[in-house]
């Protein structure tokens, strides 16, 4: 195999194999002793996934691999893969808002459309499933096991999180003439929604609007919760 390709074997094993590592690591940490702090494996996943982190993008930024148009850790996924980890550890609300609002609303799209060329045979196929699986663990680890609940607070958070990378990342990718954040005026060679999205710089208003729509979506399955704290609240201002 030369390449890896979307929709194919490979693929589907990938995902079939990654959902049961998480499901086996969020079992894992359900029946862990629970105190103030993160547990001790709370910690090893955290700092494994650091070590990872500052290895892979240490290796990818030293010559001959650096390109300032390709391996800065820029990408959306890199940010949220580096932030889930200090999720695991410190707790943090916002932290923990954008790993639920970036992580599954936007990191998703990688695992369902990748941007993977690289066979199994390479260590790139690895270290691509490895980055993208951490942010899913984590995802589902915090809403599992720590019980994260958002709120539409963590949404707003969320959207002007991703508006300020956006305002950011665009001029970066126009001066280095890449394509970090995928808001660039190029597109990946694999197949992804942005080949839905009409030419640049036109896919940006559209990218913009996807991301608040579909991070918004991200709060329908908390409508309960939400209006029973609200509820809760009145109550408590009557008395």
């Amino acid at each position: 195999m030369d390449t890896f390709r979307p929709f194919s074997f490979t693929h589907a094993a990938a995902l079939v194999v990654l959902a049961a590592v998480i499901g086996l690591l969020v079992a894992v940490g359900r029946r862990q002793q629970r105190g103030a702090g993160p547990t001790r494996f709370e910690v090893s996943l955290a700092v494994a996934n650091l070590v990872f982190w500052f290895a892979a993008h240490g290796w990818w930024n030293t010559p001959p691999q650096f390109d300032p148009a390709r391996t800065l850790p820029l990408q959306m996924c890199h940010l949220v893969s580096l932030g889930a980890s200090f999720a695991l550890l410190t707790r943090r609300r916002w932290l923990r808002a954008l790993l639920y609002f970036w992580g599954i609303g936007l990191a998703t799209q990688a695992l369902i459309t990748p941007g993977l060329t690289d066979p199994p045979t390479t260590i790139w196929f690895w270290a691509f499933w490895f980055q993208h699986g951490f942010i899913q663990l984590a995802v589902v680890y915090d809403l599992a096991v720590l019980r994260y609940r958002p709120d539409w607070r963590d949404y707003r958070f969320a959207c002007v999180a991703a508006l300020a990378y956006i305002t950011a990342v665009v001029p970066l990718n126009l001066l280095l003439g890449a394509n970090y954040g995928f808001l660039g005026d190029t597109k990946p060679q694999m197949p992804t929604i942005l080949d839905l999205l009409g030419p640049w710089p036109l896919r940006l208003v559209f990218i913009v609007a996807l991301v608040a729509v579909v991070m918004a979506l991200l709060m329908l399955p908390w409508r309960r919760s939400l209006r029973r704290e609200t509820d809760a609240a009145r109550l408590k201002g009557r008395d």
